[in-house]
Formats: structure tokens, C-alpha cells, sequence
């Protein structure tokens, strides 16, 4: 009986202590990356050329804030400007543009706060609010997936060491943003609000690659509200647009953005991580083999995605979105290797919905390829596709199972707790 008890006492400890360790050593990294990272821009606050210190892509959004505080829409996409607005953050300005902004006026105008400080504290606040996105993401996703509760710093701390959520993060891009959108959207459907979780998604305007298709995709899953939503949500962001830009912004910025697409794909291919830029990137732009057969591909994801969502149900919005964060990205015209940050979203619906023992693997093999992509200039493309096609096969693979078990995601769109 002693034995027993002893044992049982040992058990309890070392239960204690994991427990303890889970809740303390995510938070101590937390909290020596932030440090590293504002000792990094403090460092380059004296920096020659504070842009190629640190920032990554921010540059362009700095100098976008300054263009709009000075009112000069006119001009937003104008190269000459763009390189003004950025004039010394980089050693080389000679009337090129170091980082093309190519977003819509709307964003540009929320970067004006952003322009009224120093490029290193501005940078620093800039990073600290993708950062709390994704903190609030998890936060508001614990509902729908519940193992998230007591173990947020925990998911935290792994998603900020997946590279290309770091490189996201701490290269001054948004896709934080776009994954908080998107999980906020879902949280108001799972609450049904659905029509506001449908003005939610027309947030993601900015980002029309993303947009377009999850409305697209809603209506064929019999969505109505939210369709309505982001319908509603549309026209107040095109209306935002008109009132800093006029009425043809739509148009200009298309072109603007298209423009860049094609400037982008010649200089960055190799960071694609879609079937068409992809195979563009080793094949060249045109009509070869390849690349017809990642247009295919990409079709062929279209028809995929649709059909999911036309024979699924309320009760499979889990898979659903799981299956469509990297569906988007596979078939888009330009998606790059931080845009695969967001299938930590995937990652975190489908732990929930499995055993260690199932789960495990396939989280290894992804982050293995994530932390890859920094090799993408010596290997001339990027990890980022297989990735992907990886995390949606691991996606239907749990959507399947859990069909043939009799669906255990079908309770109000959550999942069971494992």
C-alpha cells in the first residue's frame, strides 16, 4: 500500500512539473525572442540604412503612411514617390524603389499612424501588433478548438517558431492579420453572427486572393448571411477607397498591383509557393508543359475546394477551413513562402482533432519544410508547395476519418477536445 501511495505521489510531481514547464518555458521564449528582437532595432536605429537592417518588406508600408499623410494619393503607385517616401532607409535610392507598395489605399491610410515615428519604433510597434493578432487568433480561436485553452502561450511560442510565421512577423508583412480576419470571421459564425462574420471577410479585401474565394466558397456552402456580410462589407471598403482615391481607384490599383505581380515573380519566383508560380519560377512564364499543367492543377484545386463545400455542412466548418487556408494558397497567382504562415491555422484544428500519436509526424515533416524555406535562394524555389500539399492531404485525411468515425466535428463546428 506505501508503494502505492508513494508511487502516485512521484506521479503527481512529475504531472506538476510538466505542467509547470508547459506554462513557463513558452512564455521565457516569448519573451527572449522580443528582447532579441528590440535590441536588433534599437541597434539599427543608427544604422546608415535602418531598412536593410531590419524590417524586411516594411519599408513599403512605412513609405505608403507617409504618402498618405501628405494626402498625395495621386501618386501612391508612382515608383519615383514610393522611392522619396523611402528615401534613407536604404544605401542605394537612385531613383529605384527598394520595397514596391502594392496594397490598396485603404491600407496605406492605416499606416499613417505608423509614419508619424522613427522607422525603428515604428517598425518595433508594428511587429509587436502582428504579434498580439496572433495572440488574439488564439485566443478567440479556443472555442472552436478547444485543446487551445490553458495552452495558449504554449501554441504561441510554436507558431512564432515556424519560420515562415517569424519571417512574417519580423519581415513586416501582414499575413497575422489575415489569419486573425479570418479566425474572427469564423469564432462569429460559430456564434452565429453570421452576417457579421461575412463583413469580417470583406476585410480581407486588401488581400483579394483570399477574399474572392471564401465568399465564393460560402455561397456554395448555402452561407447566406455571411455571404450577405461580406456583399455589404465590399461595398463600405470599396466606398473607403472612393473617399481617398476616387472612384476609379479599383481599376488603378488592379493594374498597380498587377503590375507588380509580374516585376515580383522575375525577381522573388523563387519564393513562390503556388502550382502556377511555382512552376513559372522553374519554367519560365508562357505556354510550356509545366506550366499548363499547373494551371491545371490549379483548376483542378478550384473544383476541389468547391465541391468540398458544396456537399459539407455547418457541422464541417472545421475541415473546411482547415482544408481552404492551403487550398488558397495553391491556387493563387502570387502567394509567397510567409504567406504559408497561415497554415498554422490547419495545424491547430487538426492537433485538436487527433492523437498524439497521428499528429505528430505530419506537424514534424511541416515544420522541417517551413524551416527549409530559408534556404530558398540556394535551392532556386521554395519548400513551400510540398508543404502545403502535405497540409492539405493531412487535412483530408481528417476530414475522411472523421466521416467514416460518424463526424466528430459535427457538434456546432467544434471539435473534440483530445
Amino acid at each position: 500500500m506505501k508503494t502505492e501511495i508513494e508511487t502516485a505521489d512521484v506521479d503527481s510531481v512529475r504531472a506538476a512539473s510538466a505542467s509547470w514547464r508547459l506554462r513557463v518555458y513558452p512564455v521565457a521564449v516569448l519573451l527572449a525572442l522580443a528582447f532579441a528582437l528590440t535590441l536588433a532595432a534599437l541597434m539599427a536605429a543608427d544604422a546608415e540604412a535602418p531598412g536593410e537592417e531590419i524590417g524586411g518588406d516594411y519599408p513599403a508600408f512605412y513609405g505608403a503612411g507617409h504618402i498618405a499623410a501628405d494626402g498625395d494619393w495621386d501618386a501612391l503607385y508612382t515608383l519615383d514617390r514610393q522611392a522619396n517616401a523611402q528615401r534613407g532607409l536604404f544605401s542605394d535610392q537612385e531613383g529605384r524603389v527598394a520595397r514596391f507598395f502594392a496594397y490598396p489605399p485603404q491600407v496605406a491610410s492605416a499606416y499613417v499612424p505608423f509614419a508619424a515615428l522613427d522607422y525603428h519604433w515604428s517598425y518595433l510597434l508594428h511587429t509587436a501588433l502582428m504579434a498580439l493578432l496572433l495572440w488574439g487568433t488564439l485566443m478567440i480561436a479556443r472555442p472552436m478548438i478547444p485543446w487551445l485553452r490553458g495552452h495558449v502561450a504554449l501554441a504561441m511560442a510554436a507558431a512564432i517558431l515556424f519560420w515562415p510565421m517569424w519571417r512574417t512577423i519580423t519581415g513586416g508583412s501582414n499575413t497575422a492579420l489575415t489569419l486573425f480576419l479570418i479566425v474572427a470571421a469564423w469564432r462569429l459564425i460559430y456564434d452565429d453572427h453570421d452576417f457579421a462574420g461575412g463583413l469580417v471577410i470583406a476585410g480581407l479585401a486588401y488581400k483579394p486572393q483570399f477574399a474572392l474565394p471564401l465568399v465564393g466558397l460560402f455561397l456554395l456552402g448555402r452561407y447566406w448571411r455571411v455571404v450577405a456580410g461580406g456583399v455589404v462589407g465590399s461595398i463600405v471598403f470599396y466606398l473607403w477607397g472612393a473617399a481617398l482615391q476616387g472612384w476609379a481607384w479599383g481599376p488603378e490599383w488592379v493594374e498597380a498591383a498587377s503590375d507588380f505581380g509580374v516585376r515580383d515573380a522575375e525577381l522573388n519566383g523563387h519564393s513562390s509557393i503556388s502550382f502556377i508560380g511555382f512552376a513559372e519560377n522553374l519554367f519560365g512564364v508562357g505556354a510550356s508543359p509545366p506550366v499548363v499543367i499547373a494551371w491545371a492543377l490549379a483548376g483542378a484545386t478550384v473544383m476541389f475546394l468547391s465541391w468540398f463545400w458544396w456537399r459539407g455542412d455547418r457541422g464541417d466548418l472545421p475541415y473546411l477551413v482547415a482544408i481552404t487556408m492551403p487550398g488558397i494558397l495553391l491556387l493563387s497567382l502570387h502567394a509567397m513562402s510567409h504567406d504559408g504562415a497561415i497554415v498554422v491555422l490547419t495545424a491547430a484544428i487538426l492537433v485538436g482533432a487527433s492523437a498524439r500519436r497521428d499528429w505528430a509526424l505530419w506537424v514534424i515533416v511541416i515544420w522541417v519544410l517551413g524551416a527549409s524555406q530559408m534556404l530558398i535562394r540556394t535551392l532556386g524555389f521554395s519548400p513551400g508547395l510540398p508543404m502545403l500539399l502535405i497540409v492539405v492531404a493531412w487535412a483530408w485525411q481528417g476530414s475522411w476519418r472523421s466521416q467514416l468515425l460518424g463526424g466528430q466535428s459535427r457538434n456546432e463546428g467544434s471539435l473534440v477536445e483530445s
